[in-house]
């Protein structure tokens, strides 16, 4: 926490400016005032961090959206009267009126003095028409492959492409293909207003829907049989046609939230078409787009809109050995070949990419053991709420049942389950992956009481509130936290109640002795003689 004007925040800088970019977990009053006002109230005290001018006139209020967030203000820089492409400061606002974020591209005064200078020391400088930059644009759009090309738009503004605004005109081209099998393009070119040089150039019609086959979530829960293993027949009916959404235009598995980028040899195919049975390599590259795709897609319909938004690499076949990993220096994922291919079932993927979404929120998170368990126990809770309402009702609290039938002998076959009644401290056995049970079972008890959409809410959410090294009480205590931000408290008193039980805060009624420690005192110490460690594997 630092003071940045006077304020109390968090600061993350630019790392093109050295100005703030993110400002958040910010102290700040409650306001009846409109979003607008509070949001101009706050910038004009911040301003001179910002290096932006005091009075605000650089800035033009563009909207305020809502959410489940609260309200999002939205400015756009503009210099001598036109926009600067891409200069925006976003002010986030919860429902009572404080000021929580603070998101900003905004150009400093610095920048802006170097683009003043430069402009100053151009004698009469000549200025490309709109017609002229219209020209030149459908020049560089077109080529041999294109049939046809028009202008959708064409705008004077300022291009901030190497961190100084240089005025630009911003034109938009779309073009038709040649061939029937060619593709469309739509394509944002920004030229030089005095030069006429193009100084960006980007197709925006990059996604396409392609199509594929999937197990959703294994072959174990939509045939219902335990008995299949990795030499099984598999039917057709254990598989799932699916769309793929929004992939890029180049033929791979590469979309706004996956790319298998890092797989070796990894499967092209122009037509889109990536129907696969999982005799074929490709068929896990289909398995890990759709399912972080769609896990991604559900994590913003719940109101996350910055939770790891941004293609995740991923590697199908990394490791020979039955195990998977997420990598924190990397930032992508890696999935093991042994036994059953963790990459064909769905919770394995959706476990591992719990890993991300925590390092997403909180860099280096699971420091420390009971972090690390917790890191476990959130990825295999987000792998079994997600897929519980699809599953036999003695597989709802179980993950893995298609990649344990290699390794387990339980009935059902799973890698772990979610409703033991394991307690802290005294079932702590220093494995992150046992005592990640511990944690899963609070979220799955917690799931049954409030339901599905509210306990996955509070659990993403209460990551915000942690830092790297958190113990399970602080995990316990920021849900608690934010139940109080997203629903003014309400079930405050049932997370208690479960985390008390379970022995993760103390009982109030036993002299504040954990459920998990006997009165005369003997007990574990969790974190003795134990080193940090991230787990990576399922």
């Amino acid at each position: 926490m630092k003071r940045i004007s006077g304020l109390k925040a968090k600061v993350e800088t630019h790392i093109k400016y050295g100005t703030p970019r993110l400002i958040y977990d910010i102290e700040t009053n409650a306001s009846k005032k409109s979003p607008q006002r509070i949001a101009e109230s706050i910038l004009k005290r911040i301003a001179p961090s910002l290096k932006i001018k005091a009075d605000l006139s650089q800035l033009k209020f563009d909207k305020t959206k809502q959410s489940i967030l609260g309200s999002h203000v939205l400015y756009q820089q503009h210099h001598e009267g036109k926009p600067i492409s891409g200069a925006w400061i976003r002010v986030d606002i919860d429902r009572s009126g404080r000021v929580y974020n603070i998101l900003s591209e905004l150009v400093p005064e610095p920048a802006m003095k170097e683009t003043r200078r430069t402009e100053s020391t151009l004698v009469a400088p000549r200025q490309l028409t709109a017609n002229e930059a219209r020209a030149r644009a459908l020049e560089a759009a077109s080529s041999s492959a294109t049939a046809s090309a028009e202008v959708a738009d064409c705008e004077l503004c300022y291009y901030k492409g190497d961190g100084v605004p240089v005025l630009s005109w911003k034109v938009t081209v779309k073009t038709k293909p040649r061939k029937p099998r060619g593709r469309p393009a739509e394509w944002r070119i920004y030229l030089d207003a005095r030069t006429g040089a193009i100084l960006e150039k980007r197709n925006l019609l990059r996604f396409v829907s392609g199509k594929g086959r999937v197990f959703d979530p294994n072959p174990v829960v939509v045939l219902n049989d335990t008995s299949l293993n990795n030499k099984s027949l598999i039917p057709d009916k254990a598989y799932s046609e699916v769309v793929l959404r929004d992939l890029k235009d180049n033929g791979f598995l590469d979309g706004p939230f996956v790319t298998t980028s890092k797989t070796r040899k990894r499967v092209k195919r122009s037509s889109y078409d990536f129907r696969f049975t999982r005799d074929a390599p490709a068929f896990k590259e289909v398995m890990v787009y759709f399912h972080l795709d769609r896990m991604q897609r559900h994590i913003q319909a719940l109101g996350f809109d910055n939770v790891l938004n941004r293609p995740i690499p991923v590697n199908i076949a990394g490791e020979r050995d039955d195990n998977s990993h997420y990598s924190p220096s990397d930032k992508d994922l890696t999935f093991g070949t042994g036994g059953v291919d963790d990459a064909e079932d769905a919770d394995i993927i959706i476990h591992e990419y719990g890993h991300a979404i925590q390092d997403d929120q909180v860099p280096g998170f699971g420091a420390r053991h009971e972090g690390g368990a917790m890191g476990e126990g959130f990825g295999d809770f987000l792998a079994a709420s997600f897929f519980s309402d699809v599953k036999p009702k003695d597989m709802k609290p179980t993950i893995g049942n298609w990649d344990a039938t290699f390794y387990s002998g339980d009935e059902p076959p799973c890698l772990r389950r979610l409703d033991s009644n394991k307690k802290y401290p005294k079932d702590i056995d220093h494995e992150v992956h046992d005592d990640g049970e511990i944690w899963s079972a609070c979220l799955w008890e917690l799931r049954g009481a409030l339901g599905r959409k509210t306990t996955e809410r509070l659990v993403i959410a209460h990551h915000f509130l942690l830092s790297r090294d958190a113990h399970f009480e602080d995990g316990a205590l920021a849900l608690i936290t934010a139940d109080k931000n997203l629903n003014k408290g309400a079930n405050e008193e049932l997370i208690r109640d479960v985390f008390v039980r379970r022995g993760i805060l103390p009982n109030p009624k036993r002299k504040n002795l954990r459920a998990g420690v006997a009165f005369d005192g003997i007990t574990p110490v969790p974190e003795k003689g134990r080193g940090s460690t991230h787990p990576g594997a399922p």
